[in-house]
């Protein structure tokens, strides 16, 4: 994905739930495969990243939040990569390029999930 634009908060949504969906429509149900086995899988989708540091920002949330906290050995993981590209990087330089009603969504997804 290198020099291309930075995708949205909104199309990274659309894309996780899309590789849910999908998995579960071809593999989940015919193998009764556990909702961590579909995160996990939806996760993999993906697994090089992104160009942008708030593109993996973003993902790592959405992937927080529909794993639904059902797991919490990886739900503490995967707040620590959160909290890890926190701590190391500032927010609002982050942020510098992302729209004011995008960046309101996703600072008010942040601060329910208490990273803020």
């Amino acid at each position: 994905m290198l020099n291309e634009e930075r995708v949205t908060y909104n199309t990274l949504k659309d894309w996780a739930l899309e590789s849910y969906f999908d998995y579960c429509r071809d593999l989940a149900l015919k193998r009764g495969t556990t909702h961590e086995e579909i995160i996990g899988y939806v996760s993999y989708t993906f697994e090089d990243g992104f160009e942008w540091l708030i593109e993996n920002l973003m993902w790592q949330v959405i992937l927080l939040v529909i794993s639904g906290g059902w797991y919490p050995e990886r739900k503490k993981i995967m707040r620590a990569e959160i909290i890890s590209i926190l701590s190391e990087n500032n927010l609002e330089d982050m942020l510098i390029n992302v729209p004011s009603d995008e960046r309101k969504l996703f600072l008010h997804d942040l601060k329910i999930l208490e990273f803020i």
